[in-house]
């Protein structure tokens, strides 16, 4: 080896056999990423034809995943390898918060980091071309690393506002389902009605999709338990459990829903108490720092000129 360099051929043209080692590794890479980029669509999710209808949702949804949808999927397996408790909630989370598209939660943080990758490459080519290089490499890691740690958070923060806003309103709806069940409906007629009255709500559409599948000849137990399935929350687990609990017992259905109504009041005014115990310990702090501010407004006048005069 040491012969090798310092053969004086060697050093003279060693410049030019790296350059063309460089040139064939990115030729290469280059060559892979564009079979990967190209593979051919008819051959993705042609399993089942609901998984053909589902691909091609995404495809005219999300231009990232149209363009790039073999690299996703390569990323999506790589994901899915380590199946952790992140990607359960994160999947959760896309069904709580209605997400339009029908994302995998693996899909879906591959596409967002693509989606990153490619605003971060933007903002670095403009800021690069502007003439501001050691900007651009931090703005470019920077906005790529922001996008791919922020969106999933931001699927999890709306899922949790809507299943706020759905356990706020669900004890009215509880009692409007057993109040027009006291008057002689039957449960599917006291849903309608419910779904009638809520307007443009979650609810709403989580009563509606109930309603749908048992208007498509679904037990009422199991598109109950695919409600519960969806959403996750305490609220609506002790509700299906008690409705389906009570058919089995062959309880009336109208009082089962009339003690639930009045359970979720109860917890959501425990809830109440315990979230302005916590904003009481929250805010003690900064009371504190705002009596020691007024505190030096008021003595200020009087402690300055004793110290000045003493220096």
């Amino acid at each position: 080896m040491e012969a090798l360099t310092n053969n004086p051929w060697f050093q003279s043209n060693g410049w030019m056999i790296a350059c063309a080692l460089v040139a064939l590794a990115t030729a290469y890479s280059c060559y892979e990423v564009l079979t990967l980029l190209t593979y051919p669509r008819a051959l993705l999710g042609d399993a089942h034809p609901f998984e053909r209808q589902r691909r091609d949702e995404l495809r005219a949804g999300s231009f990232a995943y149209r363009w790039f949808e073999p690299l996703v999927d390569e990323l999506a397996a790589l994901v899915a390898r380590g199946k952790n408790v992140t990607l359960e909630k994160l999947g959760q989370s896309l069904v709580a918060s209605r997400e339009k598209l029908p994302w995998k939660p693996e899909e879906f943080i591959a596409t967002k980091w693509i989606e990153g990758l490619l605003a971060g490459g933007m903002l670095f080519l403009m800021l690069w071309l502007v003439g501001w290089p050691t900007l651009a490499v931090v703005m470019g890691i920077a906005v790529t690393l922001i996008y791919g740690m922020v969106t999933p958070k931001s699927v999890r923060d709306r899922a949790a506002k809507r299943l706020g806003r759905i356990r706020i309103r669900l004890p009215f709806a509880v009692d409007l389902i057993a109040l027009t069940m006291e008057a002689g409906g039957g449960f599917q007629e006291c849903l309608r009605t419910a779904v009638e009255e809520n307007g443009d709500h979650p609810l709403t559409d989580e009563l509606a999709e109930v309603l749908r599948q048992i208007s498509l000849g679904r037990p009422r137990s199991e598109a109950l338990v695919a409600l519960q399935e969806r959403l996750h929350d305490p609220d609506i687990d002790e509700l299906v459990f008690a409705i389906n609990k009570g058919e089995e017992l062959g309880t009336p259905l109208s009082s089962i829903l009339r003690d639930q109504a009045e359970q979720m009041r109860l917890k959501r005014s425990q809830r109440g108490e315990k979230a302005a115990a916590e904003a009481e310990v929250s805010i003690v702090f900064p009371g504190m720092v705002l009596m020691i501010a007024c505190l030096l407004v008021v003595i200020s006048p009087i402690i300055l000129p004793a110290i000045l005069a003493f220096f």
